[in-house]
């Protein structure tokens, strides 16, 4: 009788938890809206080793500090039909780069059936055009169906060449699936009682190519996933490193509901300043962007707006950023800074103050002198030795020599303010008035 209770039991206990298969009606849909929280792996005891059949996890300890959402939307909805048709398609970033190689509205695509749910390439506008790079192999992420003892070994190969042949980014490599466990789950947003744990190995290298070389970067990549037949994306995931068997944990992500928490991935926009007064026509300021994260792209906006211009081939989208102020005032500086993750911004009001002077060399510049002011083209200096002439964006526009009183001809510059340079010192405020 006893061991008829005890087998009864058994029989009770393995129907509670049951081990399941996963299949392409647990991938995302177009048109799904999934919200995930990020949480730290410090403190946390994440039981990675814990696996075989008939396992309960317990991550119900995880502390949520950002929470972000995948959006999967019909390649049909998106700008890259023409390039991805009836394609699941997940916007992964709103730009990337910055100056000349600035890339929008970026996209991965996604294709799921009866065996395979893969990722086959991007797409992304560049310059206003809609543009893709297809994977040359594509990244099998599952294989269905996924079953309790299951493995797989498959290779991937992406190639994306920079408009303008400026580089090509390059990632090839073996993604292994192995399913090592199943049970039940709890975690933070709810308890599962059925789900897979799935481990996947990624080895692989990421590759820049320029004229000068190729510059590769070892991808190793170890991510614990567990899979429920009723969510479409991963219950948890946690992905990072491992080392002599030991793991080490970089990133948490599990489904979860609204908690009104932003991704700590997102960029917390910051930046300096060389120095925060100057002279019209004759400083540069350098701004330099040091948001952390690591901002993908940034904009800087100056306002009372129409006075500063960037130079030194920099712009509004640089790093690090160079301009020279044509008015007196007093200038804001906004930084806005974005990655993958979201956007930031912060503003310096009054940062900047700009006024009218001879510069930042006054003593030596009072002895210079420059005649007649305003003129039609001919001028005539005190000084000795090469006169810089820069115009009202700080460009140079023209070098000469001359010899104290001697004559300097500018007439073949257009009407406007100028700057002029030499060893004495600066002389601001040149007119050129053309008549």
């Amino acid at each position: 009788m006893k061991n008829a209770i005890f087998g009864m039991l058994s029989c009770m206990s393995a129907g509670l938890f049951a081990q399941i298969t996963i299949t392409q009606t647990s991938m995302p849909n177009s048109g799904d809206t999934l919200r995930y929280s990020t949480a730290s792996a410090t403190g946390i005891n994440l039981n990675i080793n814990k696996k075989g059949a008939s396992q309960n996890w317990d991550y119900s300890a995880l502390k949520a500090n950002g929470q972000d959402i995948y959006r999967y939307q019909s390649s049909n909805n998106t700008p890259y039909i023409f390039y991805f048709r009836n394609q699941i398609g997940l916007k992964t970033a709103d730009s990337l780069g910055a100056g000349p190689v600035m890339l929008k509205n970026i996209y991965s695509f996604y294709t799921k059936n009866s065996t395979v749910f893969k990722q086959e390439g991007i797409g992304y506008s560049y310059q206003g055009i809609p543009l893709s790079a297809q994977n040359k192999d594509d990244d099998e992420i599952y294989q269905f169906p996924l079953q309790y003892g299951d493995s797989d070994v498959n290779t991937y190969n992406f190639r994306f060449v920079i408009p303008g042949n400026l580089l090509t980014y390059v990632q090839a490599g073996v993604r292994t699936n192995i399913v090592d466990g199943w049970g039940s789950i709890t975690t933070p947003y709810k308890t599962y009682a059925n789900v897979l744990r799935v481990k996947t190995l990624v080895n692989g290298t990421d590759s820049i190519i320029t004229q000068l070389g190729r510059f590769p970067v070892q991808r190793r990549q170890v991510i614990y996933k567990w899979l429920s037949a009723d969510e479409r994306i991963p219950v948890l995931e946690i992905t990072g490193t491992e080392t002599n068997g030991n793991f080490t944990a970089g990133q948490i992500r599990y489904r979860d509901k609204f908690l009104g928490l932003s991704s700590p991935l997102k960029p917390r926009a910051g930046f300096t300043i060389n120095k925060t007064s100057g002279y019209a026509m004759v400083d540069t300021f350098v701004l330099t962007d040091r948001s952390t994260p690591f901002a993908t792209s940034r904009n800087w906006q100056i306002t009372p707006a129409g006075s500063a211009t960037f130079v030194s081939t920099t712009n509004a989208g640089s790093a690090t950023a160079r301009l020279i102020f044509k008015q007196a005032g007093s200038y804001n500086v906004t930084l806005v800074a974005t990655n993958a993750f979201g956007s930031d911004d912060t503003t310096a009001p009054g940062l900047i103050n700009i006024q009218y002077g001879l510069g930042v060399n006054d003593i030596n510049t009072k002895k210079m002198q420059v005649w007649p002011n305003p003129g039609k083209g001919l001028f005539q200096l005190n000084v000795n030795g090469m006169v810089t002439v820069f115009d009202a964006t700080g460009r140079i526009v023209a070098e000469v020599f001359t010899k104290s009183n001697q004559s300097i001809d500018l007439s073949h510059l257009p009407a406007g303010m100028y700057c002029l340079k030499t060893e004495a010192g600066l002389f601001t405020n040149l007119l050129i008035n053309g008549e």
